[in-house]
């Protein structure tokens, strides 16, 4: 007797529902989807609150490709909380915190801002049936970093691995978290953190988390150098081509001298960029040896400012200096270069926009409290977008026509090598501003002997 047979004036007793239930499992597992569906529909109707969740799991899968299914598991799955209560009858066998994170997951999948946060406080109810519930913390946690939390998602991805410390997600998710929203000089402060949630069982999750922060590294590696080396072989196509070409004109009976001179130029340009893209990309790896000495802040500035003002009218530098700014221990040769880099983006930026009053700002100053020494760059051009923000330091990440994309990669690198900080902030419409922190009490001797490496 399927859902179906029976007259539709006569009701279905829970103990018919009940059966309806187990043969429509019975029917999917033997895939036999259309009568599965209707006998648990028919038990769904009879308040049969289990049909409901199997019938929500089944559109669920379905629905990741018609939304149609999608919005009925979410109906289901909304009947089934509202049926719930101390009164109801006892038909559900799945926990009713699993209800609640199966509905917050599939509302989430909504484009809107709206949909996310709905997912969330579903989550946040089913974590109060259940706040043991590792995989509940751990999901609520990539609803929180996908909604710009990532505080509140930190907090749950270590709740997780606390209540499950061979949660393999967990640890991959909070690795992705690290990796990409926070800083490198406070990984150490989150490690401690770490040592102090976790306890003895501390070193045990850092190795775990280490490892997931390698692979991130790696991956990271691996796609840069996959990007780079789809750069060069299109360049090395383009000249292979151009070679062919002056190959059959230097065959022909009456070669033509213009041609072939034009040819050979463009050739001779082709690995000219080829060797350029080399050259970026090996010294973005590999800088130049530190040779420092004591710097006056003030000096280098003015300086860059005065050699760019005097390459580029259309622009005007402003210089502004703290009296007092101590001198550093640094490489002015690099630190020039690091400056004149900014610069140098801060007035593409400016010509990009096309803006009446082209002006950028250079800043030094000192911060006691810090014992930083500081250089800004600041343009009011048009900003960068936040997607583009996040890789704005990345090895061979560019959004011009023109340019590699090694600058701001190299610069970093140099920074770092000095023991300092170089940081970023834009908002699109309002301008960017390059902070560059170097300490006072630098010690050369400490200084990396090349600044090769990764740093996470």
């Amino acid at each position: 007797m399927s859902g179906t047979d029976r007259g539709a004036s006569t009701p279905v007793t829970l103990t018919e529902a009940e059966a309806l239930l187990f043969r429509g499992l019975q029917h999917l597992q033997e895939d036999h989807e259309a009568e599965g569906t209707e006998d648990l529909e028919a038990a769904a109707q009879a308040g049969w609150l289990e049909a409901r969740y199997q019938l929500a799991l089944l559109y669920a899968r379905k629905g990741r490709r018609r939304g149609s299914l999608r919005q009925q598991a979410i109906d289901h799955l909304s009947a089934i909380i509202s049926a719930s209560g101390p009164d109801a009858a006892p038909t559900l066998s799945a926990g009713l915190d699993r209800v609640h994170f199966a509905l917050g997951g599939l509302i989430a999948e909504g484009s809107s801002d709206e949909d996310l946060a709905q997912g969330i406080t579903s989550y946040r109810e089913g974590l109060t049936l259940n706040p043991l519930s590792a995989t509940g913390h751990n999901q609520l946690g990539r609803l929180l970093l996908r909604a710009g939390q990532p505080l509140g998602a930190l907090g749950e991805y270590k709740v997780a691995l606390q209540l499950d410390p061979e949660m393999r997600a967990a640890y991959s998710d909070l690795a992705h978290l690290l990796f990409h929203h926070v800083k490198p000089d406070d990984l150490a402060e989150e490690f401690s953190h770490i040592v102090e949630d976790f306890g003895e069982r501390a070193p045990a999750v850092l190795a775990r988390l280490s490892q997931e922060l390698v692979e991130l590294g790696r991956g990271q590696v691996y796609r840069g150098l996959y990007t780079k080396g789809h750069q060069l072989k299109n360049l090395m196509g383009m000249g292979g081509s151009r070679l062919l070409r002056l190959t059959r004109s230097l065959a022909g009976e009456s070669p033509d001298l213009t041609q072939i001179r034009a040819q050979v130029d463009e050739l001779r340009a082709d690995q000219e960029r080829l060797y350029e893209e080399w050259v970026g990309y090996l010294s973005s790896m590999t800088p130049d040896r530190l040779t420092t000495g004591l710097v006056e802040p003030a000096s280098v500035a003015r300086r860059v400012t005065e050699a760019l003002q005097g390459a580029n009218h259309d622009v005007h530098v402003r210089l502004r200096t703290q009296e007092g700014a101590p001198r550093i221990e640094a490489d002015e040769r690099l630190l020039r270069e690091v400056l004149t880099n900014l610069c140098m983006n801060a007035i593409e930026a400016l010509s990009g926009a096309r803006l009446e009053q082209s002006e950028i700002g250079v800043g030094v100053g000192y911060d006691e409290i810090s014992g930083v020494v500081f250089f800004e760059v600041e343009d009011s051009g048009p900003g960068i977008p936040a997607d583009q923000l996040e890789h704005i330091f990345d090895p061979g990440y560019t959004t011009k026509d023109q340019g590699n994309g090694y600058g701001l990669s190299i610069a970093r690198r140099i920074v770092q090598a000095h023991h300092g900080q170089l940081r970023v902030k834009s908002r699109v419409g309002h301008g960017t501003v390059f902070r560059l922190d170097l300490p006072v009490n630098f010690d050369a001797d400490s200084a990396p002997v090349s600044m090769a490496g990764s740093t996470l």
